[in-house]
């Protein structure tokens, strides 16, 4: 049976998970299930770049539907993958193969020259602030996980990606910190998987790139529960 994710209208990162668990679905299960891709339609906060961002996840032209073939089953994300726990989403869907197959497509598509990251910490705002929802992370807990990390990994900058005024984050102190705001979202996501060290904050958009991203990843925890050999932030702070 065919099988397409579409009909989202959120962010790129929660889009692309999307993709990515259809992709991994099908993958888990291929006797019965073949992924057709259907293209990025609509992607709140980046109005005018679907084109863009649609090439830039890199999924090829033979997934997509030219033929007008029947699609069997529609639906706007994989929940067998998005709500799996820790082994069941590392070991059926995002297993060695699958993550190899994803960083295939993604690298197949141009990306933005990154310059070394060691520390990458994605701090989400713009969307979210205090008190609203379970997505918020207080700088004060930041805060936290950059003195572990300065303790850990004494040699190593940290840069902060997020959204707003430099004035947001007087709070967040520490060593080697540098931040990068407001940046274009090809080049914060890429930064993401290529960096060393990737702390991801409660957000699809780097838990997405963390799936990407083959070095060591440090995991906030949230709704969608972390691959396996991710490190739970709350066990070092």
């Amino acid at each position: 049976m065919n099988y397409t994710v579409t009909g989202k209208t959120d962010g790129f990162g929660a889009q692309y998970l999307s993709v990515m668990s259809g992709i991994a679905f099908c993958k888990a299960n291929a006797i019965k299930y073949n992924y057709v891709h259907t293209p990025f339609k609509s992607i709140a906060h980046s109005s005018g770049k679907e084109e863009s961002l649609n090439n830039f996840i890199g999924i090829p032209n033979t997934l997509y539907n030219k033929n007008n073939e029947q699609i069997n089953i529609t639906v706007p994300f994989s929940g067998n993958v998005h709500w799996a726990n820790k082994n069941v989403i590392s070991k059926i869907y995002y297993n060695d193969d699958t993550v190899e197959l994803l960083r295939k497509y993604y690298y197949s598509s141009p990306k933005p020259d990154i310059k070394n990251v060691d520390i990458a910490i994605h701090i989400r705002r713009g969307d979210v602030s205090i008190g609203l929802g379970d997505r918020y992370t207080s700088n004060s807990d930041y805060n936290k996980i950059i003195k572990f990390l300065n303790m850990k990994y004494p040699n190593y900058k940290i840069v902060i990606f997020s959204e707003g005024k430099i004035d947001d984050f007087e709070e967040i102190n520490g060593n080697n910190i540098s931040f990068r705001l407001n940046e274009c979202i090809e080049e914060t996501f890429h930064s993401f998987v290529c960096a060393k060290i990737l702390v991801v904050a409660k957000s699809t958009f780097s838990y997405s790139a963390a799936i990407l991203n083959p070095n060591e990843i440090y995991y906030i925890n949230f709704h969608h529960g972390p691959l396996e050999h991710w490190k739970l932030i709350s066990d070092f702070i």
